[in-house]
């Protein structure tokens, strides 16, 4: 499958990057997790486009978005997704965001219903955790860059896996080494919240069908995802059996399984495919 064609528009002055998977049918935008980027997407995009029009969009400060940005609020972030759902007429959409992006995704639902047909949220919460940050710098610390080759990176994410290939093509080469496409600073300023901020009150306002999905050996408590399902009216938690948090790069048939029995069943019903 091809990569997609990228889309450039402009939010609140951000220059975002939207890939077009192409696809027929209802529209589907998926939001990739903290230091991702939307071509993270394609081996889903490659089965999810035989069901929808599918879209992945490059958050702000990630992949070809803009960088530099004086704005990485969680408010920044939702209101970019909700730009780019208007700008490209995407509405209702199938909103799926892992881990950043499905904090992201939910919000939005909250938010803007009349924007969200169904969510899929993977491996995110609505609850504050004070030890996210320091988590997450410790993560970004222990990168070696610049990785003098593929074949390093390669082995420090894991070897020849769907996971390590993933973010092998999220690091750019410069004069001295492979670097990722983000910026540690602005990596840390966008989950300043999850310090301190608590969303389970708009979460408790979402009304479309949702499916939120888990990883077994995920460090996220998985009681809390269940929890998020018994909340809402048309909640439903299911867990990736000997997955982590990247579960749709650790177990991406299951995860293509879950996916299409939600998009069928009676829980995704209000999605009308």
């Amino acid at each position: 499958m091809s990569s997609g064609k990228r889309l450039f528009l402009k939010s609140q002055n951000a220059r975002l990057c939207c890939i077009d998977f192409g696809g027929d049918g209802p529209t589907m935008l998926l939001l990739h997790g903290l230091a991702g980027r939307a071509n993270e997407w394609h081996s889903t995009a490659e089965w999810l486009s035989g069901q929808g029009h599918v879209f992945a969009l490059d958050q702000r400060g990630h992949g070809k978005s803009e960088k530099g940005l004086a704005d990485y609020s969680r408010d920044a972030y939702v209101n970019d997704v909700i730009t780019v759902i208007q700008q490209l007429r995407l509405a209702p959409v199938v909103l799926i965001g892992q881990s950043m992006g499905g904090q992201n995704a939910f919000l939005v639902a909250s938010r803007r219903p009349d924007l969200v047909r169904a969510l899929i949220v993977v491996e995110a919460r609505p609850g504050a955790d004070p030890a996210t940050p320091a988590m997450v710098e410790r993560w970004l610390d222990s990168w070696p860059v610049p990785f003098p080759s593929l074949a390093d990176a390669r082995i420090f994410f894991g070897g020849d896996t769907l996971y390590a290939q993933t973010w092998l093509e999220m690091l750019e080469e410069r004069e001295d080494g492979y670097w990722p496409q983000f910026r540690k600073e602005e990596m840390l300023r966008s989950i300043e919240d999850q310090a301190r901020q608590d969303y389970w009150a708009e979460w408790e306002r979402i009304t479309c069908p949702t499916l939120i999905v888990g990883g077994e050996r995920s460090f996220l408590p998985q009681e809390q995802l269940q929890e998020m399902a018994r909340r809402i009216p048309q909640g439903r938690y299911v867990q990736v059996e000997q997955a982590d948090h990247d579960l749709h790069l650790d177990r991406p048939e299951r995860w293509r399984e879950i996916v299409g029995d939600f998009l069928r069943d009676g829980q995704g019903r209000g999605v009308s495919l």
